[in-house]
């Protein structure tokens, strides 16, 4: 069944380093050595104002260390014990660390500056626990004192104990994701006088949320039942996002209602109720499994092509997805490729964090036992160099407005080097959706209306299509060729 609001146009690069560009030739990658028989399955990284890296390891302990040049000789040690699948933290000051682990947010602190935490507080706990493995909690601050928690469903592949805490939901048990106790798939705000909030619901497994430098909240989700393909979210008070199981926990939803069997026989009702990504990421072509989003710095440190873009971070795959947003009709969609594919970064990629002089991102890695261990911590830095690359996709009323980060050559906007395919996706009960609808698009008018700007008309651009981009063999001013070559553009919305 085909909707318009499940309809998404996105316009998809699908990335290939071209011959003679070497994504080494822009970052360096570096694994970074635990102390020896320390279970390096990274739930969390944060460093604190002086600079220190505090990194939650999932099995309970809390490692920091001073980062040094030398990757193999971070002096770790020992700050705190005894949390239960910690999967966020946050050091608002030197020896202060909060996490989030599966039963509460908890305070750790050094009060006696031996070097370890002496006294834990419980901050929050108002969700509920089933005991399934799969209830996990990712953590970011608010910037005005308090934190937001994206508390994650739990899975089919692992049982509900008998005894629960919180109430428990006979409606929200059912479906591969489910939601039998309090907020399971839901944002959560807590506040600096503990008053813990719900935001926003309808997610499956939101394992990683951020707050950028505007202001805005960023969560993404996985793929899978309800979930088309991997989306990238802007999260906004009260809105609904797609996965029904949540809803039992929402005070507006009748008690006796299956929400599961409600969507499943209206799924025109649920388009018309869940709010859409603000990109979609195409499911093993870019990301199989979001998880962190993280904002480049602005001031050009990490890099200056890609400055104020959002990284997102891929769980099930060696690689990093680059996100590129775009206001149309004020409202925020975008589009995206890779950051780095393979390259000597590990499958597993968890949690993302800049150094503090924002010439490094960190890279914590677990896989939580699904599939071959690839566990750790990596560090890309930059060289000061960019690669030749789309740094811009802008919809016009017509098309689109490519710009890339180096002047273009003079042939270089010619029809043969663009190529453009559309499909739809479709969310729904089943595990994920292939590529439905597909259809190649004419182009016209495709010209360079600057250096390093080209633009083309696409023939029947609607909304409710996800518009694939191909670029062929384009070549810099200067000779280098391009890095990437496909894009996935996310337009919710055509320009007016």
């Amino acid at each position: 069944m085909r909707s318009i609001s499940l309809s998404l146009l996105i316009l998809t690069a699908l990335v290939s380093t071209a011959a003679g560009a070497k994504w080494t030739d822009y970052f360096t990658l570096e694994d970074i050595a635990f102390p020896k028989n320390v279970p390096a399955e990274v739930g969390g990284i944060t460093f604190d104002p002086e600079g220190d890296l505090y990194v939650c390891l999932r099995r309970g302990d809390v490692l920091r260390a001073k980062p040094v040049a030398d990757p193999k000789a971070f002096q770790w040690s020992h700050f705190a014990s005894g949390f239960h699948n910690g999967c966020g933290i946050w050091a608002p000051e030197p020896g202060r660390v909060l996490v989030s682990q599966m039963a509460e947010l908890t305070e750790a602190i050094d009060t006696n500056n031996d070097g370890s935490a002496d006294t834990y507080n419980c901050l929050a706990d108002g969700w509920g626990l089933s005991g399934n493995y799969h209830e996990t909690n990712a953590l970011c601050p608010d910037g005005k004192g308090g934190y937001y928690l994206a508390v994650g469903t739990a899975s089919h592949n692992g049982p509900t104990f008998l005894h629960t805490r919180d109430e428990y939901s006979a409606f929200g048990r059912r479906g591969r994701n489910f939601s039998s106790v309090k907020y399971r798939g839901w944002i959560l705000h807590y506040a600096p006088d503990g008053t813990l909030t719900p935001i926003a619901s309808g997610f499956r497994m939101p394992n990683g949320i951020y707050q950028d430098s505007a202001g805005r909240l960023w969560c993404g989700d996985n793929q899978g039942d309800w979930k088309a393909t991997t989306p990238l979210y802007l999260i906004k008070k009260g809105n609904f996002y797609g996965h029904p199981s949540s809803l039992v926990w929402d005070k507006d939803w009748p008690a006796d209602k299956d929400p599961l069997l409600t969507y499943r026989n209206d799924l025109d009702a649920y388009n018309k109720h869940r709010t859409l990504p603000a990109v979609q990421i195409p499911h093993g072509e870019l990301n199989r499994s979001a998880s962190d989003p993280i904002e480049i710095p602005r001031d050009g440190s990490f890099s200056k092509a890609f400055a104020g873009q959002l990284l997102l971070a891929d769980n099930n795959g060696t690689r990093i997805s680059r996100i590129m947003l775009d206001e149309v009709n004020g409202e925020l969609q975008g589009s995206c490729t890779h950051f780095i594919n393979d390259g000597g970064l590990r499958s597993g990629n968890n949690r993302l964090r800049f150094s503090p002089d924002g010439k490094s991102l960190y890279i914590g890695q677990t896989v939580r036992g699904w599939g071959k261990n690839s566990e750790g911590l990596q560090r890309i830095t930059t060289t000061g160099n960019d690669p030749f690359d789309i740094t811009a996709i802008k919809l016009t009323k017509k098309g689109f407005q490519l710009t890339f980060s180096q002047d273009l050559s003079k042939d270089a906007a010619t029809d043969q080097n663009v190529s453009v395919s559309s499909f739809t996706y479709q969310s729904k009960w089943t595990y994920g959706s292939p590529m439905e609808n597909k259809k190649d698009h004419k182009l016209s008018k495709v010209s360079a209306s600057d250096k390093n700007t080209i633009q083309f008309n696409v023939e029947n651009l609607a909304p409710g299509r996800i518009y694939k981009i191909s670029l062929g063999d384009f070549k810099s001013a200067s000779s280098t060729a391009l890095h990437n070559r496909t894009f996935y553009y996310t337009a919710n919305h055509l320009a007016k």
